[in-house]
């Protein structure tokens, strides 16, 4: 029976893992919603109905010996109440449907309906996941023993078969829980290396090789589309006294703070990151130049007026000078566009601080 019952248990795992992988990629706000848990239900299902096609029927009887459980169980343990539903509710018609109404098969449908009603009070009761897998698990058993004792009472061996199924499935149950454990924690691992081959490790914000990304990306996308890009350069006034003065610890307190106001102060669709020590750089998507110098200047006086906290209700303020460019308005050659701004930072510099300056303009 063991090796009758191991395609179902290959169905399992490659399930697992091929749902592990899609899981990886999806979205964690659409893993919410309604599509999400109907997308996953009816993966359930299938997975349930391919365990049937695969099942072994007790001669002499309409009784199908496969693992169908364990997908409404695993659907139970990773989706939502819907997505168990939906998953009971596919394996019931493709019972019924295919082969027919008997005795089996409403025992088969009562079974969707116990397992139903026993997860959801399960998962509002047991909140530790091991302890919440086995006890369905353990309800499963019970359940299927039950019946097939019931079922089988005419068959030859009716226990050894019981008893050869019973071990089949907590098996199968307990190598699954550690499968999902497994695929969950390398989809954790895998977001959060994913996240920092993006993201800055301290402020959050685009790092400098995702940023050349989304640059060259605005690059393609202004040409395309006869726009206007913008681009400013922000670097922190002083900024070696701050951590010389406070310690380093200060200095990154500062530099999260900066890269919250200098998000809050741009628009939503514009790109932030940080592509130096105490250097943002921010690209104003369809931005002409006077725009760009409203949006610097904004930034600049909001960040001069900000108190930074250092700690024991102590503040600290600190300026930034801005450096601006624009394409086509100010700069002929959209690949030079940062080049541009970095001068105009330069001059920001070199003209007094605090202040935002394009290579001809400066506004204090």
């Amino acid at each position: 029976m063991i090796n009758d019952l191991f395609i179902n248990m290959l169905l399992l795992i490659s399930f697992t893992f091929v749902g592990g992988h899609i899981s990886r990629e999806m979205p964690e706000k659409l893993k919410g919603k309604y599509f999400g848990k109907i997308i996953l239900g009816i993966a359930g299902g299938v997975l349930g109905i391919l365990m049937m096609v695969y099942a072994i029927q007790v001669i002499g009887t309409n009784t199908l010996l496969d693992l169908r459980s364990l997908a409404i169980l695993m659907i139970s343990s990773v989706g939502s109440f819907e997505s168990t539903f939906i998953t009971g509710l596919i394996i019931a018609i493709y019972r019924i449907g295919y082969y027919g109404v008997s005795q089996s098969s409403i025992f088969a449908l009562a079974h969707i309906c116990l397992y139903l009603i026993f997860f959801s009070i399960i998962n509002r009761k047991i909140k530790t996941p091991w302890k919440n897998w086995f006890a369905k698990l353990a309800i499963t058993v019970l359940i299927l023993v039950t019946t097939f004792v019931y079922l089988l009472h005419d068959v030859e061996n009716e226990y050894l078969i019981i008893l050869n199924f019973s071990i089949v499935v907590i098996c199968a149950g307990t190598l699954e829980y550690f499968l999902l454990k497994y695929a969950e924690r390398s989809n954790q691992l895998y977001k959060i290396y994913k996240k920092d081959s993006t993201k800055d490790f301290l402020t959050g914000l685009n790092n400098t090789r995702q940023f050349d990304k989304l640059l060259n990306m605005s690059y393609e996308r202004v040409i395309e589309n006869d726009e206007k890009l913008s681009c400013l350069m922000v670097d922190i006034d002083h900024f070696k006294r701050v951590n010389d003065t406070y310690g380093h610890a200060i200095g990154d307190v500062v530099l999260k703070e900066l890269a919250e106001i200098l998000e809050k102060n741009s628009r939503v669709f514009d790109f932030v990151g940080r592509v130096g020590g105490e250097e943002f750089c921010i690209l104003l998507l369809d931005c002409p130049s006077d725009r760009a110098f409203e949006i610097g200047t904004r930034i600049k006086n909001y960040v001069k007026e900000h108190r930074f906290p250092i700690g024991q209700n102590k503040y600290i303020n600190i300026t930034v000078s801005i450096g601006v460019a624009t394409y086509p308005e100010t700069v002929a050659n959209i690949e030079e566009l940062v080049e541009k701004a970095d001068v105009g930072l330069y001059k920001a510099k070199r003209t007094g601080r605090d202040r935002v300056c394009d290579n001809l303009n400066c506004i204090e």
